[in-house]
């Protein structure tokens, strides 16, 4: 039977494109030598002019049909520095992908691979890399990053990663020499599989002579594009550090066990969301910003979902945290669109068993409450709201809701020592310079009936507006502190209230750490909430201890240093004075010209205090106008009264964002 002539032209074309196909495949079969050769001295000359480094690949050839065997590969850097050395890889392309533009690996081997990174200012092997990189990236910055969209960039990033990993992975041998300056780490990945979605590696690291070895365990499923993975050390005794973090960052990170879980990721309408779980045991931290001990964790756990679109990322509040016995919900987003940056973060610890509560902070983080014992319930809810545009509109609210809450016996230290004499210790830059008690013994302790009530709200309106009504916390201070710090690009303007900076002083370190941040907010919360110590008295003790010039500490030295007075008899204008230097005691003298008058910029100082004064009538609108800023400086201190050299001359100490305009 004749076909039909549509039918017949159909199968003309199709044995033509077949014919056609398999005739490049043959052609590719009988020239891939020659096609790999010229490859290669394209990529070889491409890295050159690129990188003016070297990267050369001795031999190559074929094995079988799809398998690219590589020999003796280096990377040089300009100066003939040998940045990496690998002695094989074999390749296992697939075929019928590579035929339509699409390379797709099914195995890799490497043999004895040698990584030497050395950055000092004798040697320096990969700069040549990075700048090349940089000036890259700079090249390309006229590109708006908005117009991306993170979501779908995310994702192809994820495709990427599991599409090119290959069906088997094998690597051994592998040795990793870092020297930055006079630190040097050595590592040895002894091996690395990866075959039937299972993967394995150990490897051995010398560091400060410290030998550490990690094993790692997992899978990886390409098709579902989830994994999970295991990380330990092999000898449970050994020192606990991620090599390498302790030498080049001053920073030790250590576990028994790592768990990772990428259980789940979704695309749709432009949005990535991964999903899944991660876990560690006996963790440990140290870092001196975060706190000059050991930190340790026995437990914690996250079940994490986390999303990226358009130009928006997101922790989502169905993420749970366990810390210990505590569970913490997060919401954290931020957002960056036309340079209008918006970020918000929710914290949520329900009520809880206080005990457990504390219990659950991890081991060397606070030191004042270890031990601490309690009965009732805690919790914790913070807020905040953030959008750079209105910085001045920032939402910040933190709470520490109660149920029945009491402290039964207080930890490492006393939360009610302040309520008697004690022996106080100053600091300057973290070395201990006096110490003296501070109560009847010390004669120039001043009880608060004893202090001028001018200068009692003098120091009250500088520093802290409400400090006898709020909760140890002035939230509307904070929320300003983080306006005026985000807009002037520095940390301009602190939120401190009178109780915290009272902590810091008794209680705690002089290390500007993380930990002694919290710390020091919770403590002022215990002790307000639960008026371990009265307002008055933490006023006294503030006064009492605070340094107010070069070696002069408390009121009692303070008032007779500058005016040869008792604190009870001082002025409204020496009160007002006395609060204006708190801030910066040591640049007093700054303050006065030649002639050992007060400078014309304090005036300002003075009218701002003046009016807070009167709203809260502790003065008449008649002191005011009498009011100025012209003071006698009689004690000690009129000997450093000097006239300012011209390096100093323009310097202005008083800095009006140190007022708490808040009534």
């Amino acid at each position: 039977m004749k076909l039909p002539y549509r039918l017949i032209k159909y199968r003309k074309h199709f044995v033509v494109v077949s014919g056609s196909l398999i005739g490049i495949v043959l052609l590719l079969l009988l020239f891939r030598n020659s096609i790999l050769q010229w490859a290669i001295h394209k990529t070889e000359q491409k890295f050159e002019h690129k990188y003016h480094g070297r990267l050369s690949i001795q031999k190559s050839s074929f094995s079988g049909i799809s398998t690219v065997v590589l020999n003796n590969i280096y990377v040089q850097s300009p100066q003939k520095d040998t940045l990496l050395n690998m002695a094989e890889v074999q390749a296992g392309i697939k075929v019928w992908p590579l035929l339509f533009g699409n390379i797709r690996l099914n195995s890799v081997f490497i043999d004895s691979v040698l990584l030497n990174v050395c950055k000092s200012k004798e040697k320096d092997n990969i700069s040549f890399l990075l700048k090349q990189s940089k000036k890259a990236e700079n090249t390309d910055s006229t590109t708006n990053y908005q117009s991306y969209n993170l979501g779908a960039f995310a994702n192809r990033i994820l495709e990427t990663i599991f599409d090119i990993i290959p069906n088997r992975f094998e690597m051994y041998n592998s040795h990793i020499n870092i020297q930055k300056d006079t630190v040097v780490l050595n590592s040895i990945l002894d091996s690395v599989v990866f075959i039937n979605e299972k993967f394995q590696g150990h490897m051995v690291s010398q560091e400060r002579n410290i030998r550490s070895e990690y094993k790692i365990t997992g899978n990886i499923y390409k098709n579902s594009r989830t994994l999970n993975f295991t990380v330990s050390p092999t000898n449970p005794k050994q020192e606990k550090s991620i090599p390498g973090l302790k030498s080049f960052f001053n920073l030790t990170i250590g576990f028994d066990t790592l768990n990772i879980n990428l259980s789940q990721s979704s695309f749709k309408d432009n949005k990535l969301i991964l999903q899944g779980k991660a876990s560690v045991s006996n963790g440990l931290i140290n870092h001196w910003r975060i706190s000059p001990k050991n930190i340790t964790v026995h437990r914690l756990e996250a079940d994490f979902n986390f999303s990226v679109e358009n130009s928006f990322l997101c922790l989502d509040s169905n993420s749970v945290f366990r810390l210990n016995k505590m569970f913490i919900k997060p919401y954290i987003s931020f957002e960056n669109v036309n340079n209008i940056k918006t970020m918000a973060i929710n914290i949520n610890i329900p009520l809880m068993e206080s005990q457990d509560f504390f219990e659950s902070f991890p081991e060397g983080l606070f030191q004042n409450i270890e031990g601490i014992k309690t009965a009732g319930r805690l919790g914790y809810k913070m807020h905040f709201y953030f959008i750079s545009k209105f910085a001045d509109s920032v939402e910040f609210t933190c709470q520490m809701p109660k149920d029945k809450f009491k402290i039964l016996a207080f930890g490492e230290t006393p939360l009610n020592k302040i309520n008697d004499e004690f022996l106080y210790t100053a600091y300057e830059k973290g070395i201990a310079v006096r110490s003296f008690m501070v109560g009847s013994s010390n004669p120039d302790y001043t009880p608060l009936s004893l202090i001028s009530p001018f200068l009692q709200y003098a120091v009250m309106t500088s520093e802290d507006g409400n400090f006898m009504w709020h909760n140890g916390f002035n939230e509307e201070a904070f929320r300003k502190s983080i306006a005026e710090n985000y807009k002037q690009g520095r940390f301009a303007r602190g939120g401190s209230t009178i109780s915290m900076q009272l902590v810091k002083n008794v209680f705690l370190t002089r290390n500007k750490t993380i930990a002694r941040k919290i710390e020091e907010a919770l403590i002022v919360w215990l002790i307000e909430s639960n008026r371990i110590v009265s307002k008055e008295r933490m006023l006294e003790v503030y006064l009492n201890i605070i340094e107010w010039g070069p070696g002069v500490y408390g009121i009692g030295e303070a008032s007779r240093y500058y005016f040869n007075k008792k604190p009870s008899d001082l002025s409204l204008a020496e009160s007002i004075y006395l609060a204006m230097i708190i801030p910066r005691p040591k640049w007093f003298k700054y303050n006065f010209d030649e002639n050992g008058k007060l400078k014309e910029h304090t005036a300002d100082y003075y009218r701002i205090i003046a009016g807070h004064l009167v709203k809260k009538e502790i003065i008449s609108e008649e002191q005011k106008e009498l009011l100025n800023n012209d003071i006698h400086i009689s004690g000690k201190a009129k000997e450093l009264i000097l006239k300012p050299d011209s390096a100093l001359h323009n310097l202005n100490p008083v800095n009006s964002d140190f007022i708490d305009d808040t009534d």
